[in-house]
């Protein structure tokens, strides 16, 4: 198969091309900040804003087409393609904003060369500083990425893109299925009374410290830590591995519809998520396990009991800033709405078919992002054909081989 040819970034793609400036700038915008950024799409929607009153970072104008990278910590792999931007979105000068030309390289080809794992390396080795390691526009202007004619760029770009598009779409629908949910205990919940949260619970308890693996001969077993829960949802993603203990400490281990709370330092306490895994998982010391009594309370109505309490769970934290901490017993004093089971009932089974419907949004996004992870580079390089990945990927998806892809 023909090598392709190699070239730097900067020759294919203008870099922080517009920069707005305060003499010459709009009167509201939506501003798009690095944590708002995650591996491949954006988290967050963009925040609305006045510019006057704007973080004096919200300066980088971005475009249809673009390719966002985060400059900070790379080897998070904060990138995105900016398929329809919004004409006010501005981002944070943190990112690096790559605008394709497009008369050498489609868009779309732009990004999976940015995305491609083997850029992210070369990212990594360029950082810069020690508490906020840093690439600069200069390190990725010189990264050296693959290139090839207009059209097998537009045909990985099709096939890639495909997975993509339905990863997103996987997104939505999960992230939908959770806010149809809330609104159906919300309605449930508007006037009842409220309680401890310890009244539904069997136990409260903080996870454990882990020893971490280390390539020592015995098997190891997952634990999750506060970077696995956001937005409502857990993710093993960001889990790592640790030894076995020699004595199991149940309340520690998040099963089926078990609420996990971070408990530990300002940013990150009080966020919250539901255990959708049937498999059975160890939780770090930073998290807290909330198990609910089977007697009071269905598991799968917990969690949504707390979905929307975040902010009343950080002002229970305890400790100076930077240090804080949220004890089990100032959780379970949390208040939430009291509802008999006979209330429950009428909401429960609407509620676990949702978080399943959720739980297989993710589970099939995970197995297609490994898919496009494990075709990015064969592709790029040139050592996988393009007719090849298209049946591949069609097959996976259901559909009919792309025909872009059908001719290379």
């Amino acid at each position: 198969m023909r090598k392709p040819n190699q070239v730097q970034v900067g020759d294919i793609a203008d870099l922080n091309h517009v920069t707005i400036s305060k003499k010459i700038a709009p009167t509201k915008i939506r501003y798009l900040d690095i944590s708002s950024v995650q591996e491949g799409f954006i988290a967050a929607p963009p925040i609305p804003l006045f510019f006057s009153s704007a973080p004096s970072r919200a300066r980088r104008v971005v475009r249809k087409g673009d390719t966002l990278l985060s400059t900070v910590r790379p080897g998070r792999r904060s990138i995105v393609y900016l398929k329809a931007p919004g004409e006010d979105w501005i981002a944070s000068t943190g990112f690096c904003v790559l605008s394709p030309k497009t008369h050498l390289v489609h868009p779309r080809f732009l990004y999976y060369s940015i995305f491609d794992p083997a850029f992210t390396k070369y990212l990594v080795s360029r950082e810069k500083g020690a508490a906020y390691p840093a690439v600069s526009q200069a390190d990725i202007a010189e990264g050296i990425v693959f290139l090839l004619p207009i059209r097998e760029q537009q045909a990985i770009a099709s096939i890639l893109g495909a997975l993509d598009d339905k990863i997103e779409s996987n997104r939505r629908r999960r992230v939908l299925c959770r806010q149809l949910g809330l609104v159906i205990v919300e309605e449930l919940t508007d006037l009842a009374p409220r309680v401890p949260l310890v009244y539904y619970a069997s136990s409260i308890s903080r996870g454990v410290t882990p020893k971490y693996y280390k390539d020592q001969d015995t098997m190891p077993i997952c634990v999750l830590n506060q970077r696995c829960i956001r937005d409502g949802w857990v993710s093993l993603n960001s889990a790592r591995l640790m030894l076995p203990r020699r004595r199991e400490k149940k309340p520690a281990i998040a099963e089926f519809d078990d609420l996990l709370v971070n408990s530990t330092g300002q940013g990150t306490l009080g966020r919250v998520g539901r255990w959708s895994y049937r498999e059975p998982v160890y939780v770090d010391s930073h998290v807290t396990v909330v198990k609910a009594d089977r007697q009071r309370i269905s598991p799968v109505l917990l969690p949504y009991l707390v979905f929307s309490l975040q902010s009343e769970i950080e002002q229970m934290a305890e400790g100076s800033t930077g240090q804080t901490e949220l004890s089990p017993s100032n959780l379970g004093s949390l208040q939430v709405p009291l509802l008999t089971l006979e209330e429950q009932k009428t909401v429960v089974e609407q509620l676990s078919t949702l978080e399943e419907m959720a739980h297989h949004c993710s589970i099939e996004t995970k197995i297609l992002a490994e898919l496009r992870d494990t075709l990015l580079p064969e592709l790029m390089s040139g050592r996988m054909r393009v007719d090849e990945a298209g049946r591949l990927v069609a097959g996976v998806l259901g559909e009919e081989p792309m025909e872009d892809a059908q001719s290379h």
